[in-house]
Protein backbone atom coordinates (compact mmCIF):
# COMPACT_ATOMS: atom_id res chain seq x y z
CA UNK A 1 0.00 0.00 0.00
CA UNK A 2 1.01 3.62 -0.40
CA UNK A 3 3.42 5.26 -2.82
CA UNK A 4 5.60 2.92 -4.80
CA UNK A 5 9.07 3.57 -6.16
CA UNK A 6 11.63 1.69 -8.21
CA UNK A 7 13.99 1.68 -5.24
CA UNK A 8 11.22 0.40 -2.98
CA UNK A 9 10.43 -2.49 -5.32
CA UNK A 10 14.10 -3.44 -5.45
CA UNK A 11 14.41 -3.48 -1.65
CA UNK A 12 11.17 -5.44 -1.37
CA UNK A 13 12.26 -8.26 -3.69
CA UNK A 14 15.70 -8.36 -2.07
CA UNK A 15 14.00 -8.80 1.30
CA UNK A 16 12.20 -11.78 -0.21
CA UNK A 17 15.52 -13.37 -1.15
CA UNK A 18 16.11 -12.29 -4.77
CA UNK A 19 19.81 -11.68 -5.31
CA UNK A 20 20.02 -10.66 -8.99
CA UNK A 21 18.15 -7.41 -9.65
CA UNK A 22 18.46 -5.29 -12.80
CA UNK A 23 16.83 -1.91 -13.45
CA UNK A 24 16.20 -0.77 -17.02
CA UNK A 25 15.10 2.77 -17.85
CA UNK A 26 15.13 5.47 -20.49
CA UNK A 27 16.96 7.61 -17.94
CA UNK A 28 19.11 5.35 -15.74
CA UNK A 29 21.14 8.41 -14.76
CA UNK A 30 18.12 9.65 -12.83
CA UNK A 31 18.61 6.92 -10.23
CA UNK A 32 21.25 6.96 -7.48
CA UNK A 33 23.02 3.57 -7.42
CA UNK A 34 23.44 3.86 -3.66
CA UNK A 35 19.66 3.86 -3.20
CA UNK A 36 19.37 0.26 -4.40
CA UNK A 37 20.31 -3.01 -2.71
CA UNK A 38 23.93 -4.05 -3.20
CA UNK A 39 24.54 -5.70 -6.56
CA UNK A 40 21.64 -4.03 -8.36
CA UNK A 41 22.67 -2.95 -11.86
CA UNK A 42 21.29 0.02 -13.84
CA UNK A 43 20.94 -0.13 -17.62
CA UNK A 44 19.61 2.00 -20.45
CA UNK A 45 16.60 0.64 -22.29
CA UNK A 46 18.78 -0.02 -25.32
CA UNK A 47 20.36 -2.85 -23.32
CA UNK A 48 17.03 -4.53 -22.57
CA UNK A 49 17.67 -7.54 -24.80
CA UNK A 50 21.17 -8.05 -23.39
CA UNK A 51 19.87 -7.91 -19.82
CA UNK A 52 17.08 -10.37 -20.55
CA UNK A 53 19.53 -12.80 -22.12
CA UNK A 54 21.76 -12.57 -19.09
CA UNK A 55 18.95 -13.04 -16.58
CA UNK A 56 17.58 -16.12 -18.29
CA UNK A 57 20.84 -17.89 -17.40
CA UNK A 58 20.81 -16.84 -13.74
CA UNK A 59 19.94 -19.81 -11.48
CA UNK A 60 16.85 -19.30 -9.38
CA UNK A 61 14.74 -16.16 -9.30
CA UNK A 62 15.97 -12.91 -10.85
CA UNK A 63 14.08 -9.64 -11.21
CA UNK A 64 14.11 -7.05 -13.98
CA UNK A 65 12.46 -3.73 -13.08
CA UNK A 66 11.50 -1.71 -16.15
CA UNK A 67 11.04 1.91 -15.10
CA UNK A 68 9.15 3.87 -17.73
CA UNK A 69 6.05 6.03 -17.77
CA UNK A 70 3.20 4.46 -19.71
CA UNK A 71 3.37 5.65 -23.32
CA UNK A 72 -0.22 6.87 -23.30
CA UNK A 73 0.32 8.63 -19.99
CA UNK A 74 3.34 10.35 -21.53
CA UNK A 75 1.20 11.71 -24.34
CA UNK A 76 -1.45 12.83 -21.89
CA UNK A 77 1.05 14.65 -19.68
CA UNK A 78 2.74 16.27 -22.65
CA UNK A 79 -0.57 17.63 -23.90
CA UNK A 80 -1.19 19.10 -20.46
CA UNK A 81 2.30 20.51 -20.17
CA UNK A 82 3.18 18.22 -17.27
CA UNK A 83 6.04 16.50 -19.05
CA UNK A 84 8.60 17.85 -21.51
CA UNK A 85 7.76 17.12 -25.12
CA UNK A 86 11.07 16.45 -26.90
CA UNK A 87 11.55 18.68 -29.92
CA UNK A 88 12.55 15.62 -31.90
CA UNK A 89 10.63 13.90 -34.67
CA UNK A 90 11.30 10.74 -36.65
CA UNK A 91 10.64 10.83 -40.38
CA UNK A 92 11.08 8.06 -42.97
CA UNK A 93 12.22 8.73 -46.50
CA UNK A 94 9.84 6.34 -48.23
CA UNK A 95 11.99 6.15 -51.35
CA UNK A 96 14.87 4.77 -49.28
CA UNK A 97 12.54 2.55 -47.25
CA UNK A 98 12.36 -1.05 -48.46
CA UNK A 99 9.13 -1.90 -46.67
CA UNK A 100 10.88 -4.77 -44.88
CA UNK A 101 9.05 -4.05 -41.62
CA UNK A 102 12.15 -4.38 -39.42
CA UNK A 103 11.36 -1.03 -37.78
CA UNK A 104 7.94 -2.37 -36.76
CA UNK A 105 9.52 -5.54 -35.38
CA UNK A 106 12.10 -3.62 -33.34
CA UNK A 107 9.66 -1.02 -31.98
CA UNK A 108 6.41 -3.02 -31.82
CA UNK A 109 4.78 0.35 -32.42
CA UNK A 110 1.60 1.02 -34.37
CA UNK A 111 2.63 4.61 -35.06
CA UNK A 112 4.93 3.05 -37.67
CA UNK A 113 2.25 2.76 -40.32
CA UNK A 114 2.12 1.17 -43.77
CA UNK A 115 2.29 3.63 -46.63
CA UNK A 116 1.15 2.63 -50.09
CA UNK A 117 3.32 4.13 -52.84
CA UNK A 118 3.71 3.62 -56.60
CA UNK A 119 6.68 1.40 -55.74
CA UNK A 120 4.86 -0.77 -53.22
CA UNK A 121 4.13 -0.70 -49.52
CA UNK A 122 6.58 1.28 -47.42
CA UNK A 123 6.49 2.68 -43.86
CA UNK A 124 5.74 6.11 -42.40
CA UNK A 125 5.63 7.58 -38.90
CA UNK A 126 2.29 8.96 -37.75
CA UNK A 127 3.56 12.02 -35.89
CA UNK A 128 0.10 12.80 -34.55
CA UNK A 129 0.19 9.82 -32.20
CA UNK A 130 3.93 9.04 -31.99
CA UNK A 131 5.01 8.39 -28.39
CA UNK A 132 8.58 9.50 -29.12
CA UNK A 133 10.35 6.56 -27.59
CA UNK A 134 12.41 6.38 -30.81
CA UNK A 135 12.75 2.60 -30.71
CA UNK A 136 11.86 2.51 -34.42
CA UNK A 137 15.33 3.91 -35.10
CA UNK A 138 16.67 0.46 -34.19
CA UNK A 139 15.31 -0.84 -37.49
CA UNK A 140 18.30 -1.65 -39.70
CA UNK A 141 17.54 0.87 -42.41
CA UNK A 142 19.08 4.16 -43.64
CA UNK A 143 15.69 5.72 -44.40
CA UNK A 144 15.28 7.13 -40.87
CA UNK A 145 15.91 10.80 -40.23
CA UNK A 146 15.30 12.75 -37.05
CA UNK A 147 14.38 16.42 -37.05
CA UNK A 148 15.99 17.99 -33.99
CA UNK A 149 14.93 21.25 -32.39
CA UNK A 150 12.09 22.21 -34.69
CA UNK A 151 8.34 21.95 -34.49
CA UNK A 152 5.66 20.76 -36.84
CA UNK A 153 3.91 23.44 -38.81
CA UNK A 154 0.28 23.85 -37.93
CA UNK A 155 -1.92 21.95 -40.36
CA UNK A 156 -2.87 24.10 -43.31
CA UNK A 157 -6.50 23.42 -44.11
CA UNK A 158 -8.41 24.47 -47.20
CA UNK A 159 -11.38 26.80 -47.42
CA UNK A 160 -14.55 24.72 -47.52
CA UNK A 161 -17.01 25.12 -50.39
CA UNK A 162 -20.22 26.97 -49.59
CA UNK A 163 -22.50 24.80 -47.47
CA UNK A 164 -25.55 27.04 -47.05
CA UNK A 165 -27.63 24.97 -49.45
CA UNK A 166 -27.16 21.67 -47.67
CA UNK A 167 -30.52 19.94 -47.35
CA UNK A 168 -31.88 19.25 -43.89
CA UNK A 169 -32.25 15.51 -43.27
CA UNK A 170 -35.35 13.71 -42.07
CA UNK A 171 -34.52 12.84 -38.49
CA UNK A 172 -35.64 9.50 -37.02
CA UNK A 173 -38.34 9.27 -34.39
CA UNK A 174 -37.38 8.92 -30.76
CA UNK A 175 -40.75 7.51 -29.68
CA UNK A 176 -39.39 3.99 -29.21
CA UNK A 177 -35.84 5.00 -28.36
CA UNK A 178 -32.82 5.02 -30.64
CA UNK A 179 -29.62 2.96 -30.30
CA UNK A 180 -26.38 3.99 -32.00
CA UNK A 181 -23.21 1.92 -31.98
CA UNK A 182 -20.01 3.97 -32.33
CA UNK A 183 -16.82 2.07 -33.14
CA UNK A 184 -13.20 3.09 -33.48
CA UNK A 185 -9.72 2.69 -32.06
CA UNK A 186 -8.14 4.24 -29.02
CA UNK A 187 -6.28 7.49 -29.40
CA UNK A 188 -8.33 8.84 -32.34
CA UNK A 189 -11.09 10.69 -30.46
CA UNK A 190 -13.83 8.13 -30.98
CA UNK A 191 -15.11 8.53 -27.41
CA UNK A 192 -15.49 12.26 -28.07
CA UNK A 193 -18.09 11.48 -30.76
CA UNK A 194 -20.33 9.76 -28.22
CA UNK A 195 -19.72 12.52 -25.68
CA UNK A 196 -20.70 15.27 -28.14
CA UNK A 197 -23.84 13.41 -29.23
CA UNK A 198 -24.77 12.75 -25.59
CA UNK A 199 -24.31 16.41 -24.69
CA UNK A 200 -26.54 17.44 -27.60
CA UNK A 201 -29.24 15.08 -26.36
CA UNK A 202 -28.85 16.46 -22.83
CA UNK A 203 -29.24 20.01 -24.13
CA UNK A 204 -32.53 18.95 -25.74
CA UNK A 205 -33.74 17.38 -22.51
CA UNK A 206 -33.66 13.87 -23.94
CA UNK A 207 -32.80 10.69 -22.12
CA UNK A 208 -29.27 9.60 -23.01
CA UNK A 209 -26.64 7.14 -21.87
CA UNK A 210 -23.17 6.37 -23.20
CA UNK A 211 -21.37 3.17 -22.31
CA UNK A 212 -17.76 3.02 -23.52
CA UNK A 213 -15.94 -0.28 -23.83
CA UNK A 214 -12.28 0.68 -24.06
CA UNK A 215 -10.57 -2.35 -22.50
CA UNK A 216 -6.92 -2.14 -23.46
CA UNK A 217 -7.67 0.55 -26.05
CA UNK A 218 -5.23 3.08 -24.68
CA UNK A 219 -3.78 3.32 -28.17
CA UNK A 220 -5.12 1.65 -31.31
CA UNK A 221 -7.15 -0.90 -29.35
CA UNK A 222 -10.83 -1.48 -30.21
CA UNK A 223 -13.40 0.92 -28.74
CA UNK A 224 -17.16 0.38 -28.70
CA UNK A 225 -19.50 3.11 -27.48
CA UNK A 226 -23.15 2.29 -26.86
CA UNK A 227 -25.16 5.51 -27.34
CA UNK A 228 -28.80 5.12 -26.29
CA UNK A 229 -31.31 7.91 -26.80
CA UNK A 230 -34.89 8.15 -25.50
CA UNK A 231 -37.61 10.82 -25.17
CA UNK A 232 -36.81 11.28 -21.46
CA UNK A 233 -34.37 9.90 -18.88
CA UNK A 234 -37.16 7.80 -17.37
CA UNK A 235 -37.48 5.90 -20.65
CA UNK A 236 -33.96 4.44 -20.39
CA UNK A 237 -33.85 1.16 -18.49
CA UNK A 238 -30.39 -0.08 -19.48
CA UNK A 239 -27.18 1.23 -21.01
CA UNK A 240 -26.24 -1.69 -23.24
CA UNK A 241 -27.49 -2.17 -26.78
CA UNK A 242 -29.18 -5.56 -27.06
CA UNK A 243 -28.15 -8.17 -29.60
CA UNK A 244 -29.53 -7.27 -33.01
CA UNK A 245 -30.98 -3.98 -31.73
CA UNK A 246 -28.73 -1.23 -33.12
CA UNK A 247 -30.61 1.37 -35.17
CA UNK A 248 -27.48 3.02 -36.55
CA UNK A 249 -23.72 2.59 -36.84
CA UNK A 250 -21.02 5.26 -36.80
CA UNK A 251 -17.99 3.20 -37.77
CA UNK A 252 -14.74 5.00 -37.12
CA UNK A 253 -12.70 1.91 -37.98
CA UNK A 254 -13.64 -0.80 -40.47
CA UNK A 255 -11.85 -3.57 -38.56
CA UNK A 256 -13.63 -2.84 -35.27
CA UNK A 257 -16.92 -2.27 -37.09
CA UNK A 258 -16.76 -5.78 -38.57
CA UNK A 259 -15.64 -7.48 -35.35
CA UNK A 260 -17.89 -10.07 -33.68
CA UNK A 261 -18.57 -7.84 -30.67
CA UNK A 262 -19.79 -5.01 -32.87
CA UNK A 263 -21.60 -7.21 -35.39
CA UNK A 264 -23.67 -8.83 -32.68
CA UNK A 265 -25.69 -5.64 -32.30
CA UNK A 266 -26.45 -5.28 -36.02
CA UNK A 267 -29.80 -6.04 -37.62
CA UNK A 268 -31.44 -5.90 -41.02
CA UNK A 269 -32.44 -2.35 -41.90
CA UNK A 270 -29.78 -0.74 -39.73
CA UNK A 271 -28.20 2.30 -41.37
CA UNK A 272 -24.67 3.50 -40.92
CA UNK A 273 -21.64 5.45 -42.03
CA UNK A 274 -18.25 3.71 -42.04
CA UNK A 275 -14.71 5.00 -42.37
CA UNK A 276 -12.77 3.09 -45.03
CA UNK A 277 -9.34 4.31 -43.87
CA UNK A 278 -6.96 1.45 -43.13
CA UNK A 279 -5.70 2.06 -39.61
CA UNK A 280 -2.91 -0.23 -38.43
CA UNK A 281 -3.53 -3.27 -36.27
CA UNK A 282 -1.18 -5.65 -34.49
CA UNK A 283 -1.09 -7.73 -37.68
CA UNK A 284 0.93 -4.96 -39.33
CA UNK A 285 3.73 -5.55 -36.81
CA UNK A 286 3.68 -9.32 -37.26
CA UNK A 287 3.08 -9.31 -41.01
CA UNK A 288 4.55 -6.44 -42.99
CA UNK A 289 2.09 -6.92 -45.87
CA UNK A 290 -0.98 -7.63 -43.75
CA UNK A 291 -4.17 -6.99 -45.71
CA UNK A 292 -7.09 -5.62 -43.72
CA UNK A 293 -9.50 -6.88 -46.40
CA UNK A 294 -11.54 -3.66 -46.32
CA UNK A 295 -13.91 -4.56 -49.21
CA UNK A 296 -14.73 -7.92 -47.62
CA UNK A 297 -15.36 -6.34 -44.22
CA UNK A 298 -17.65 -3.69 -45.71
CA UNK A 299 -19.50 -6.37 -47.65
CA UNK A 300 -20.03 -8.37 -44.44
CA UNK A 301 -21.61 -5.36 -42.70
CA UNK A 302 -23.76 -4.62 -45.76
CA UNK A 303 -25.01 -8.21 -45.91
CA UNK A 304 -26.52 -7.79 -42.44
CA UNK A 305 -27.83 -4.23 -42.80
CA UNK A 306 -28.96 -4.53 -46.40
CA UNK A 307 -27.93 -3.03 -49.71
CA UNK A 308 -27.81 0.75 -49.75
CA UNK A 309 -27.96 1.05 -45.96
CA UNK A 310 -24.26 1.76 -45.35
CA UNK A 311 -22.47 4.90 -46.59
CA UNK A 312 -18.71 4.47 -46.69
CA UNK A 313 -15.79 6.77 -47.51
CA UNK A 314 -12.24 7.47 -46.34
CA UNK A 315 -12.79 10.02 -43.59
CA UNK A 316 -9.09 10.16 -42.71
CA UNK A 317 -8.13 11.24 -46.21
CA UNK A 318 -10.92 13.80 -46.24
CA UNK A 319 -9.72 15.23 -42.92
CA UNK A 320 -6.13 15.45 -44.15
CA UNK A 321 -7.11 17.06 -47.46
CA UNK A 322 -9.39 19.73 -46.03
CA UNK A 323 -8.29 20.20 -42.41
CA UNK A 324 -4.68 19.08 -42.52
CA UNK A 325 -5.00 16.41 -39.81
CA UNK A 326 -6.66 12.98 -39.72
CA UNK A 327 -7.60 13.53 -36.06
CA UNK A 328 -10.84 15.18 -37.24
CA UNK A 329 -12.02 12.05 -39.10
CA UNK A 330 -14.43 10.94 -36.39
CA UNK A 331 -16.12 14.35 -36.23
CA UNK A 332 -16.54 14.12 -40.00
CA UNK A 333 -18.29 10.80 -39.50
CA UNK A 334 -20.60 12.40 -36.92
CA UNK A 335 -21.58 15.02 -39.51
CA UNK A 336 -22.14 12.35 -42.15
CA UNK A 337 -24.28 10.31 -39.74
CA UNK A 338 -26.45 13.31 -38.89
CA UNK A 339 -26.88 14.28 -42.54
CA UNK A 340 -27.91 10.72 -43.33
CA UNK A 341 -30.64 10.89 -40.69
CA UNK A 342 -28.97 8.53 -38.21
CA UNK A 343 -29.23 10.80 -35.16
CA UNK A 344 -32.55 12.16 -33.79
CA UNK A 345 -30.88 15.38 -32.62
CA UNK A 346 -31.39 18.96 -33.75
CA UNK A 347 -28.55 20.73 -35.53
CA UNK A 348 -28.34 23.66 -33.04
CA UNK A 349 -27.91 21.21 -30.15
CA UNK A 350 -25.02 19.41 -31.88
CA UNK A 351 -23.33 22.70 -32.76
CA UNK A 352 -23.67 23.85 -29.14
CA UNK A 353 -22.26 20.54 -27.90
CA UNK A 354 -19.21 20.96 -30.13
CA UNK A 355 -18.65 24.41 -28.62
CA UNK A 356 -19.03 23.09 -25.07
CA UNK A 357 -16.46 20.39 -25.81
CA UNK A 358 -14.00 23.28 -25.95
CA UNK A 359 -11.32 21.61 -28.09
CA UNK A 360 -10.43 22.96 -31.56
CA UNK A 361 -13.95 24.33 -31.82
CA UNK A 362 -13.59 25.94 -35.25
CA UNK A 363 -11.96 22.91 -36.84
CA UNK A 364 -14.43 20.48 -35.28
CA UNK A 365 -17.29 22.59 -36.61
CA UNK A 366 -15.71 22.47 -40.05
CA UNK A 367 -15.25 18.71 -39.71
CA UNK A 368 -18.93 18.26 -38.88
CA UNK A 369 -19.85 20.30 -41.96
CA UNK A 370 -17.41 18.28 -44.06
CA UNK A 371 -19.18 15.12 -43.00
CA UNK A 372 -22.54 16.54 -44.01
CA UNK A 373 -21.15 17.49 -47.42
CA UNK A 374 -19.48 14.10 -47.86
CA UNK A 375 -22.90 12.46 -48.13
CA UNK A 376 -25.01 15.35 -49.44
CA UNK A 377 -22.73 16.75 -52.14
CA UNK A 378 -19.51 14.70 -52.39
CA UNK A 379 -18.67 16.30 -55.73
CA UNK A 380 -17.92 19.57 -53.97
CA UNK A 381 -15.25 17.85 -51.90
CA UNK A 382 -13.69 16.14 -54.89
CA UNK A 383 -14.55 12.74 -53.45
CA UNK A 384 -14.03 10.70 -56.55
CA UNK A 385 -14.17 7.01 -57.23
CA UNK A 386 -11.02 5.05 -56.60
CA UNK A 387 -8.29 5.81 -59.11
CA UNK A 388 -8.02 3.47 -62.05
CA UNK A 389 -5.42 0.71 -61.54
CA UNK A 390 -2.01 1.41 -63.02
CA UNK A 391 -1.71 -0.10 -66.49
CA UNK A 392 1.22 -2.27 -67.50
CA UNK A 393 2.48 0.52 -69.76
CA UNK A 394 2.36 2.97 -66.87
CA UNK A 395 4.09 0.51 -64.57
CA UNK A 396 6.93 -0.09 -67.02
CA UNK A 397 7.32 3.59 -67.94
CA UNK A 398 7.53 4.67 -64.30
CA UNK A 399 10.21 2.11 -63.51
CA UNK A 400 12.20 2.74 -66.68
CA UNK A 401 12.32 6.46 -65.86
CA UNK A 402 13.50 5.63 -62.35
CA UNK A 403 16.26 3.34 -63.66
CA UNK A 404 17.44 6.07 -66.01
CA UNK A 405 17.95 8.36 -63.01
CA UNK A 406 19.36 5.44 -61.04
CA UNK A 407 22.08 4.68 -63.60
CA UNK A 408 21.53 5.68 -67.24
CA UNK A 409 19.33 5.13 -70.29
CA UNK A 410 21.15 1.96 -71.29
CA UNK A 411 20.33 0.43 -67.93
CA UNK A 412 16.65 1.32 -68.37
CA UNK A 413 16.68 -0.11 -71.89
CA UNK A 414 17.98 -3.40 -70.50
CA UNK A 415 14.97 -3.48 -68.18
CA UNK A 416 12.52 -2.72 -70.98
CA UNK A 417 14.03 -5.39 -73.23
CA UNK A 418 13.39 -8.22 -70.76
CA UNK A 419 9.90 -7.02 -69.90
CA UNK A 420 8.93 -6.69 -73.55
CA UNK A 421 10.20 -10.19 -74.30
CA UNK A 422 7.97 -11.62 -71.58
CA UNK A 423 5.06 -9.49 -72.75
CA UNK A 424 5.33 -10.87 -76.28
CA UNK A 425 5.49 -14.43 -74.96
CA UNK A 426 2.44 -13.95 -72.73
CA UNK A 427 0.31 -12.10 -75.30
CA UNK A 428 -1.15 -15.24 -76.92
CA UNK A 429 -2.58 -16.23 -73.54
CA UNK A 430 -4.54 -12.96 -73.24
CA UNK A 431 -2.90 -12.03 -69.93
CA UNK A 432 -0.30 -9.61 -68.55
CA UNK A 433 -0.06 -11.04 -65.02
CA UNK A 434 3.29 -12.72 -65.56
CA UNK A 435 4.72 -9.68 -67.32
CA UNK A 436 3.64 -7.42 -64.45
CA UNK A 437 5.28 -9.75 -61.93
CA UNK A 438 8.48 -9.78 -63.98
CA UNK A 439 8.48 -5.98 -64.35
CA UNK A 440 8.10 -5.43 -60.60
CA UNK A 441 10.67 -8.02 -59.57
CA UNK A 442 13.28 -7.17 -62.18
CA UNK A 443 13.00 -3.49 -61.30
CA UNK A 444 13.45 -4.27 -57.62
CA UNK A 445 16.61 -6.26 -58.29
CA UNK A 446 18.06 -3.73 -60.73
CA UNK A 447 17.35 -0.74 -58.45
CA UNK A 448 19.17 -2.19 -55.44
CA UNK A 449 19.91 0.52 -52.91
CA UNK A 450 23.66 0.80 -52.56
CA UNK A 451 25.50 3.75 -51.05
CA UNK A 452 25.15 5.82 -54.23
CA UNK A 453 21.41 5.26 -54.44
CA UNK A 454 20.74 5.98 -50.78
CA UNK A 455 22.72 9.20 -51.21
CA UNK A 456 20.74 10.13 -54.34
CA UNK A 457 17.38 9.46 -52.75
CA UNK A 458 18.24 11.52 -49.68
CA UNK A 459 19.84 14.40 -51.59
CA UNK A 460 18.03 14.62 -54.93
CA UNK A 461 14.48 13.33 -54.40
CA UNK A 462 13.06 16.44 -52.72
CA UNK A 463 13.01 14.76 -49.32
CA UNK A 464 14.88 17.56 -47.53
CA UNK A 465 12.62 20.16 -49.14
CA UNK A 466 9.66 18.18 -47.84
CA UNK A 467 11.05 18.38 -44.30
CA UNK A 468 11.33 22.16 -44.60
CA UNK A 469 7.70 22.32 -45.67
CA UNK A 470 6.53 20.16 -42.75
CA UNK A 471 8.69 21.64 -39.97
CA UNK A 472 9.58 25.14 -38.89
CA UNK A 473 12.01 26.75 -36.51
CA UNK A 474 15.76 26.44 -36.23
CA UNK A 475 15.91 22.68 -36.67
CA UNK A 476 18.69 20.36 -37.69
CA UNK A 477 18.57 16.98 -39.37
CA UNK A 478 20.27 13.79 -38.26
CA UNK A 479 20.69 10.72 -40.44
CA UNK A 480 20.79 7.31 -38.76
CA UNK A 481 23.15 5.03 -40.64
CA UNK A 482 25.45 2.05 -40.23
CA UNK A 483 28.27 2.71 -42.73
CA UNK A 484 30.09 -0.53 -43.54
CA UNK A 485 33.52 1.10 -43.50
CA UNK A 486 33.35 2.42 -39.93
CA UNK A 487 34.83 0.16 -37.25
CA UNK A 488 33.01 -0.65 -34.06
CA UNK A 489 31.48 -3.40 -32.00
CA UNK A 490 28.18 -4.83 -33.24
CA UNK A 491 25.06 -4.20 -31.19
CA UNK A 492 23.41 -6.75 -28.92
CA UNK A 493 21.78 -8.41 -31.95
CA UNK A 494 25.11 -8.91 -33.65
CA UNK A 495 24.26 -6.28 -36.26
CA UNK A 496 26.43 -3.33 -37.27
CA UNK A 497 25.72 -0.51 -34.86
CA UNK A 498 23.74 2.42 -36.24
CA UNK A 499 25.02 5.91 -35.56
CA UNK A 500 23.61 9.42 -35.86
CA UNK A 501 25.21 11.80 -38.36
CA UNK A 502 24.45 15.51 -38.47
CA UNK A 503 23.19 17.64 -41.31
CA UNK A 504 26.67 17.71 -42.82
CA UNK A 505 25.93 14.24 -44.11
CA UNK A 506 23.65 15.90 -46.64
CA UNK A 507 26.75 17.39 -48.27
CA UNK A 508 28.35 13.95 -48.35
CA UNK A 509 25.24 12.59 -50.05
CA UNK A 510 25.37 15.33 -52.68
CA UNK A 511 28.99 14.44 -53.42
CA UNK A 512 28.38 10.71 -53.41
CA UNK A 513 25.25 10.59 -55.58
CA UNK A 514 26.95 11.55 -58.89
CA UNK A 515 29.53 8.83 -58.30
CA UNK A 516 26.92 6.27 -59.33
CA UNK A 517 28.89 5.94 -62.58
CA UNK A 518 31.40 3.88 -60.60
CA UNK A 519 28.70 1.35 -59.69
CA UNK A 520 29.76 -2.16 -60.63
CA UNK A 521 33.11 -1.07 -62.08
CA UNK A 522 36.57 -2.03 -60.76
CA UNK A 523 36.76 1.46 -59.27
CA UNK A 524 33.65 1.03 -57.12
CA UNK A 525 34.89 1.29 -53.49
CA UNK A 526 31.72 -0.38 -52.21
CA UNK A 527 31.36 -2.99 -54.93
CA UNK A 528 33.47 -5.71 -53.33
CA UNK A 529 31.33 -6.17 -50.24
CA UNK A 530 29.43 -9.44 -50.02
CA UNK A 531 26.08 -7.66 -50.14
CA UNK A 532 26.88 -5.76 -53.35
CA UNK A 533 28.24 -8.88 -55.08
CA UNK A 534 25.07 -10.72 -54.10
CA UNK A 535 22.85 -7.93 -55.47
CA UNK A 536 24.62 -7.85 -58.82
CA UNK A 537 24.49 -11.64 -59.10
CA UNK A 538 20.76 -11.62 -58.43
CA UNK A 539 20.12 -9.47 -61.50
CA UNK A 540 21.88 -11.91 -63.81
CA UNK A 541 20.20 -14.86 -62.12
CA UNK A 542 16.74 -13.37 -62.62
CA UNK A 543 17.40 -12.45 -66.25
CA UNK A 544 18.33 -16.09 -66.90
CA UNK A 545 15.11 -17.23 -65.21
CA UNK A 546 13.06 -14.89 -67.44
CA UNK A 547 14.53 -16.58 -70.51
CA UNK A 548 13.65 -19.99 -69.04
CA UNK A 549 10.10 -18.99 -68.19
CA UNK A 550 9.48 -17.66 -71.71
CA UNK A 551 10.35 -21.08 -73.11
CA UNK A 552 8.43 -22.97 -70.41
CA UNK A 553 5.28 -20.83 -70.55
CA UNK A 554 3.27 -23.05 -72.93
CA UNK A 555 3.90 -26.15 -70.80
CA UNK A 556 3.79 -24.75 -67.25
CA UNK A 557 1.17 -22.04 -67.65
CA UNK A 558 0.81 -18.56 -66.18
CA UNK A 559 -0.60 -19.61 -62.79
CA UNK A 560 2.44 -21.76 -62.03
CA UNK A 561 5.00 -19.15 -63.07
CA UNK A 562 3.59 -15.97 -61.49
CA UNK A 563 4.55 -16.94 -57.89
CA UNK A 564 8.08 -17.75 -59.05
CA UNK A 565 8.39 -14.46 -60.94
CA UNK A 566 7.10 -12.50 -57.93
CA UNK A 567 9.34 -14.20 -55.35
CA UNK A 568 12.09 -11.51 -55.42
CA UNK A 569 9.58 -8.93 -54.16
CA UNK A 570 10.17 -10.34 -50.67
CA UNK A 571 13.90 -9.62 -50.96
CA UNK A 572 13.73 -6.45 -48.86
CA UNK A 573 15.79 -4.60 -46.33
CA UNK A 574 19.43 -3.79 -45.81
CA UNK A 575 22.44 -5.66 -44.45
CA UNK A 576 21.49 -8.55 -42.14
CA UNK A 577 17.77 -8.11 -42.87
CA UNK A 578 18.36 -8.51 -46.59
CA UNK A 579 20.77 -11.40 -45.99
CA UNK A 580 18.02 -13.29 -44.14
CA UNK A 581 15.57 -12.55 -46.97
CA UNK A 582 18.16 -13.83 -49.46
CA UNK A 583 18.38 -17.15 -47.64
CA UNK A 584 14.60 -17.44 -47.68
CA UNK A 585 14.60 -16.82 -51.45
CA UNK A 586 17.17 -19.58 -51.94
CA UNK A 587 15.03 -22.00 -49.92
CA UNK A 588 11.88 -20.94 -51.81
CA UNK A 589 13.47 -21.62 -55.19
CA UNK A 590 15.02 -24.92 -54.11
CA UNK A 591 11.67 -26.18 -52.81
CA UNK A 592 10.03 -25.45 -56.18
CA UNK A 593 12.64 -26.85 -58.49
CA UNK A 594 13.90 -23.44 -59.65
CA UNK A 595 17.60 -22.79 -60.02
CA UNK A 596 18.31 -20.87 -56.80
CA UNK A 597 20.20 -17.58 -56.77
CA UNK A 598 23.90 -17.68 -55.87
CA UNK A 599 24.45 -18.07 -52.12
Amino acid sequence: DGPISVEGIAHSVRAEGVQRIAVVSDTPEAFAPGAFPAGTTLHHREAMDEVQRELRDVPGVSVLIYAQTCATEKRRRRKRGLMPDPARFVVINDLVCEGCGDCSVQSNCLSVEPKETPFGRKRQINLSNCNKDFSCLDGFCPSFVTVEGGRRRKPAGRALPAAESLPMPALPSLAKGWDVLITGVGGTGVITVGAVAAMAAHLEGRGVSVLDFTGFAQKFGPVLSFLRLAPSPADLQQVRIDQGAANALIGGDIVVSSSPKASGTYRAGMRGVVNLAEMPTGDVVRQRDADLAVPARLAAITRVAGEGMIAAFDANRLAEQWLGDAVFANMILLGAAWQNGLLPLALPAIEKAIMLNGVAIGQNQQAFTLGRMAVACPEKLEIAARAEPETLDDLVARRAAFLTAYQDEAYAARFRRHVEAMRQAEAPFGSTRLTEAVARSLFKLMAYKDEYEVARLHAESGFVEGLKAEFEGDFTVQYHLAPPFLPGQPDHRGRPRKRAFGGWMGNVFRLLAPMKRLRGTPFDPFGLTRERRMERALIGWYEARIAEWILALPQRGIDALVPLAAAPMDLRGYGPVKAEAHQRLIAFCAARGVTPPPA
